[in-house]
């Protein structure tokens, strides 16, 4: 078991924390005392449950590979393990990145290589979710200039839908528990004010204080409705061997009113504001560098003039007089 409140974990991005945190205390309370796991994670590049998961083996199969030797260059829709190979294979916020004609054969695939249990979080579709990820989308598009590519998948894909994922697994011989993850009204402030950070290099370090002040006290208040994720914890075996396992979790799940987004509106200008300061400095910035070349010019007009009175002087000499007298004439 992880300290969760490791600096090294709460210094992680929110979002990633939120997500990662709640798979593996889930994992902890369907382990038996001192067991470790030996686990398949799908589409987990760059390996960042390994930070959770500390006493297990994690291997991540993924279309891209960062070299770690417990690194598999493998897609979801083919791994190639034997049946029931892993007690646990996890894909967190995958299945929103593939392509709804692939969802169903991949989710096949990652309940053919568990013999136990199987952890499919993602944003599922809810028409309030797509809005606060369009509000985003279109925040850092303006404030910092480019199109974000994950979400824009999010938006150009329809994402997956929540009852037939779990009725899939069901299918396939799986118990199941819904749990919500990452209170939406807090996500969206959150990612605002994450993104808005980039727009300031110079303050990394107080969005990283945020983060962990974050990450240390809301994990269990996010754990409410309406979510922006959802992690579906399916099992063969433990969920009916210990039933009560998750109760815990599921006791903290919360059901508050949905957010009114007109409100956010006034938290986007708040933001914006922040432009003006940017422009501000970047006005000071550009200040600065027309003085410097103010006072390089003035200098130079120094020097010439200098070099104008010594050559007045020389012309005024008798050297000089002689010099041109004799043979600058010639």
């Amino acid at each position: 078991m992880s300290n969760y409140l490791d600096p090294g974990l709460l210094g992680l991005a929110f979002d990633l924390y939120q997500r990662y945190r709640l798979v593996a205390e889930a994992l902890d309370r369907l382990r038996v005392p001192g067991q470790n796991f030996n686990i398949l994670e799908v589409g987990g590049h760059p390996g960042f449950s390994r930070k959770f998961l500390e006493g297990d083996q994690v291997i991540v199969a993924d279309l891209i590979n960062s070299g770690n030797e417990l690194d598999l260059m493998a897609s979801c829709q083919g791994l190639p393990y034997p049946d029931r190979a892993f007690p646990v294979v996890i894909a967190v916020d995958v299945l929103e990145h593939l392509s709804p004609e692939h969802r169903k054969a991949s989710i096949e695939e990652i309940a053919r290589v568990s013999s136990d249990l199987v952890m499919v979080a993602a944003p599922f579709e809810y028409a309030l979710a797509r809005s606060a990820e369009k509000l985003i989308f279109d925040f850092i598009k303006e404030w910092l200039g480019y199109e974000h590519n994950y979400l824009k998948e999010h938006l150009e894909n329809p994402a997956p839908n929540l009852v037939e994922t779990e009725s899939e697994l069901v299918r396939l011989g799986f118990d199941t528990v819904v749990l919500p993850n990452g209170l939406l009204e807090r996500w969206l402030l959150m990612m605002f004010a994450y993104y808005y950070y980039d727009g300031f290099p110079s303050a990394m370090e107080l969005r990283r204080e945020i983060t962990e002040f974050y990450n240390r006290n809301y994990f269990w208040q996010d754990l409410a409705e309406p979510a922006y994720r959802h992690l579906i914890v399916a099992s063969r075996n433990s969920l009916r061997q210990r039933p009560g396992a998750l109760d815990d979790l599921v006791a903290k799940k919360q059901q508050l009113p949905e957010p009114d987004y007109k409100r956010f509106q006034l938290w986007l200008e708040l933001f914006r504001l922040g432009q003006n300061k940017r422009m501000i400095l970047k006005l000071a910035e550009l200040e600065n560098q027309l003085k410097e070349k103010d006072d390089a010019i003035a200098h130079q007009q120094a020097y010439i003039a200098q070099l104008e009175d010594f050559h007045k002087k020389v012309k005024g000499t008798l050297v000089y007089k002689i010099y041109e007298t004799l043979f600058k004439r010639n």
